[in-house]
């Protein structure tokens, strides 16, 4: 109990760089957790929680499962790719909040995702001949969030040097393209919508960044629900 009680210390005291970390490696205990009871009691599908709370293209399954559209989120595709995520959302994430404000960070990651589930589907919808392919149609969407930010980074800051252990100092427009393209190549079974939804993300980035430098943030709507629903959660603890 003493772990669960620090953990939502953690949570609450932290900022909001920690609270997304602690948020996607929440989920994926969760599910992971379901899918071990899932199986045990033989109940649905295989890796059923991560199918149900994954992003999937078609507007029915949105409709009957609409919870996705948050869980989807903060999902990753499995273990490696958890712990790759992470990895770059901790240390790109503490790089972003050197030119960018915490309220940037969170907006531009939830507007990337949702970025990435709209092109997503709008690829589905428009090449119906991938529904009919053996590809995997519900995806997590945690990787393609993490895109956003480090786009709109390397728009901010490219020629800004980053050490690397063993490497030396690495420009961080080298570093995102390498973390991309790691990405892609981690997660299994991907079909060329998956890498739309990535692409989504990636011109939401770069969006922020050039609306950022005519003065308007496109993050502030996200910012609004946010403040909203910390008063919420406050006023209910």
């Amino acid at each position: 109990m003493n772990f669960f009680r620090e953990l939502k210390v953690k949570y609450l005291t932290g900022d909001t760089l920690t609270r997304l970390l602690l948020i996607n490696c929440g989920m994926f205990v969760i599910l992971l957790l379901l899918d071990i009871s899932f199986t045990l009691f033989s109940y649905g599908e295989d890796k059923f929680a991560f199918v149900v709370c994954n992003y999937p293209w078609s507007p029915y399954l949105i409709a009957k499962r609409p919870w996705c559209l948050v869980t989807s989120l903060f999902a990753s595709s499995g273990l490696w790719n958890l712990l790759f995520n992470m990895f770059t959302l901790f240390w790109l994430g503490g790089i972003f909040l050197r030119y960018y404000t915490s309220n940037n960070l969170r907006g531009l990651y939830i507007m990337g995702g949702i970025a990435g589930m709209l092109l997503f589907t709008a690829v589905f919808m428009l090449f119906p001949s991938l529904q009919l392919k053996d590809w995997t149609q519900n995806i997590p969407l945690c990787s393609a969030c993490i895109l956003a930010l480090c786009t709109a980074l390397a728009m901010r800051a490219p020629n800004s040097n980053e050490p690397i252990p063993l490497v030396g100092p690495i420009k961080i427009k080298y570093i995102v393209i390498a973390i991309a393209a790691i990405d892609v190549a981690l997660v299994p079974n991907a079909n060329p919508a998956y890498d739309a939804a990535h692409l989504g993300a990636a011109l939401t980035g770069w969006l922020f960044y050039r609306m950022l430098r005519k003065g308007k943030d496109i993050t502030a709507p996200v910012t609004a629900v946010a403040v909203l629903l910390d008063r919420i959660f406050n006023k209910m603890r």
